[in-house]
């Protein structure tokens, strides 16, 4: 019963959303939804990583979730989701603006 109403809790916070523009509410459907985005970024991103391979995939799948969001609104968000398509391409730029990806040198032994 505990775990419906969790998974329902999401779907309400998205109905109530589509009420109207602004407020707290859109505030924490926004939050959610990027956390969203940033989890599955680096979960994706994590296994994508050649090992020896340094980079922050958490400053990365920051930059990239702040891109996909900037100028949508919930409902933009709530109707049409960033799809992986659009996902590579703020990726691509924020590997690019947060610097050089670099290679860790091959173990002695």
């Amino acid at each position: 019963m505990r775990l419906s109403a969790l998974l329902l809790a999401p779907i309400a916070l998205l109905s109530l959303a589509a009420c109207g523009e602004g407020g707290a509410i859109d505030e924490n459907v926004k939050a959610t939804v990027r956390q969203s985005i940033v989890a599955s970024c680096a979960a994706t991103a994590e296994g994508q990583v050649p090992e020896g391979v340094n980079v922050d995939l958490n400053k990365v799948c920051d930059c990239a979730a702040d891109k996909l969001m900037a100028g949508k609104s919930v409902q933009d968000l709530v109707s049409n989701p960033p799809t992986s398509v659009e996902d590579l391409a703020p990726i691509k730029e924020c590997l690019k603006e947060i610097g050089p990806v670099t290679v860790a040198p091959p173990p002695e032994g």
